[in-house]
């Protein structure tokens, strides 16, 4: 098998499982992770350990790469639970380890997870409980303490390789592009591929795009990422993509990875004066590599310019020095979801009070309040329709509420995560919460930021107003001073206060 050909079927994860790989092509596709040196002391430390996520996530990988620890400390292992049918007898051996405080380690998918922990309940309910004691605990929303039991569950599902700062992929793209420059080139499109992620800020610029999706929170497998690295720099020698380079492939694959980046591609971004003088030909500095060839106005079929038209920009995005500055031009709640889940702890009670006021501007799109989350009621007869008018009485001070983000326990400390929700509840409780996940929270800053509460789908919402009322049933609202009653228009977006002091009512002016 050429390189060429090793490096093609990574697409699909037709050559990503480490089965049957030499030494050398597991170290050209190793992804150096954190979760192999916590692995490697909890062996130490003669933990059972439980390695779990989905196919292709590399489990087997990790396994194999610890193989020399794994050899010096004596531990058991079960590399594959899918090729055995006995899980009594892999039940036992684990049970013994657990027992005597041998070290042990088993790569399990979940459903196979699921049948061997029915018979370790069976044999042991003491490790069992202790399982499941562990699956709850290893994400928490709290500081949690060291590692006291026996075992150890790590779901790789948990972790995200693509996040800012641990720069994984751009070590891989150098060791993929090398292994591809090692055999003669001879493909026109595939030695241009290679020569522009060579280039530090060409690969700048796409892993910026594989950022992007990551901000999405969604997994990504191992397969996923070595799949989309290899159709980005080999699809163009295929003869259904032929001579399409990187800056295409990239927006053309089909894996769950390459789906999530397509949704930033920068023919999205729109530009009128800059889109106009890429269409015209007129940029000629700046370029990275080279000029480009051809130009949309230099055709005269439309669809023909049009295909044009999306390289020329996407070429633009990528090989121009100016190019970057379109980043900028994604929609601001993409940014500052990104921002809200890495500087949390830091800015804790300003993105607290910027949910509160986007919150309070779904009921009043006017509002400027964000020390206190207001209790809004709406009333509707036709539930196909928008509540025209909302009313708040009561209010909950953000002093009182609590912003919560998961993390890692401690003894996984350093493990690639990032958050995909925050929680929203009140101080010294645990209910109710407001489970936020990222379209919910972008949903919120975009509002914030202006976005018209009407053009919302009604499902979040639905979810701010059950929040608030068992917030009001739980006692934690506060009446309003005076008596204070807010009635807000919101089709028209103002307010009218009706106040009682001295046993009599008073109305306030209209606010807008």
């Amino acid at each position: 098998m050429t390189r060429l050909n090793f490096v093609e079927k990574l697409y699909q994860g037709r050559n990503c499982y480490s089965d049957h790989m030499s030494s050398d092509e597991l170290a050209l596709l190793h992804i150096h992770s954190k979760v192999e040196s916590i692995i490697a002391d909890l062996l130490t430390r003669n933990k059972v350990v439980f390695l779990t996520g989905n196919p292709g996530d590399g489990k087997t990988f990790i396994i194999k790469t610890l193989g020399e620890n794994i050899a010096a400390c004596h531990a058991y292992v079960q590399a594959d639970l899918n090729n055995v049918r006995d899980y009594n007898a892999v039940a036992c051996a684990l049970i013994e380890c657990y027992t005597n405080e041998k070290p042990a380690i088993v790569a399990v998918n979940e459903y196979p997870f699921l049948h061997l922990l029915r018979s370790i309940k069976a044999l042991s309910p003491i490790m069992y409980d202790e399982i499941q004691r562990v699956r709850r605990s290893v994400i928490a929303y709290s500081i949690s303490g060291p590692l006291s039991g026996r075992v150890a569950v790590i779901d790789l599902n948990e972790r995200n390789l693509l996040a800012p700062g641990y720069h994984h992929l751009d070590n891989l793209i150098d060791r993929l592009v090398h292994l591809l420059q090692e055999e003669p080139v001879y493909d026109e499109t595939l030695k241009y591929n290679l020569a522009a992620l060579s280039n530090s800020d060409i690969k700048r610029q796409v892993l910026t795009l594989f950022e992007l999706a990551a901000a999405e929170c969604e997994h990504f497998a191992v397969r996923d990422i070595l799949g989309a690295l290899a159709f980005i720099l080999t699809a163009g020698v295929n003869e259904n993509y032929q001579g399409h380079r990187y800056y295409s492939t990239l927006f053309e694959g089909s894996n769950e990875l390459l789906r999530a980046i397509q949704q930033y591609d920068p023919i999205r971004l729109t530009v009128p004066e800059l889109d106009e003088r890429l269409w015209n030909g007129v940029i000629t500095d700046g370029w990275r590599i080279a000029l480009p060839e051809k130009y949309p106005k230099d055709y005269d079929d439309v669809a023909e310019a049009v295909d044009c038209f999306k390289e020329i920009k996407r070429r633009y995005f990528f090989e121009n020095s100016q190019g970057e500055k379109l980043i900028a031009l994604q929609p601001d709640e993409v940014s500052r979801s990104k921002e809200l889940f890495i500087k949390l702890e830091s800015q804790k009670k300003k993105t607290k009070e910027a949910l509160i006021l986007a919150m309070n501007k779904l009921f009043l799109p006017s509002s400027k309040d964000k020390s206190q989350l207001r209790i809004w009621t709406t009333h509707r007869y036709d539930m196909s329709i928008d509540a025209a008018v909302a009313v708040s009485s009561k209010a909950v001070s953000a002093a009182a509420l609590d912003l919560l983000a998961p993390r890692p326990a401690d003894w996984i400390k350093g493990l690639e995560y990032v958050p995909n929700h925050l929680i929203m509840k009140p101080k010294g409780a645990e209910e109710p919460r407001l489970v936020m996940d990222v379209d919910f929270l972008r949903t919120l800053l975009a509002v914030d930021s202006g976005y018209p509460v009407g053009l919302l789908a009604p499902q979040y919402e639905q979810a701010v107003t059950l929040f608030l009322q068992q917030l009001d049933n739980s006692g934690i609202a506060e009446q309003n001073e005076d008596g204070e009653t807010i009635l807000a228009c919101r089709s028209q977006s103002f307010q009218r206060t009706v106040y009682i002091q001295d046993g009599k009512y008073g109305f306030g002016e209209d606010e807008r």
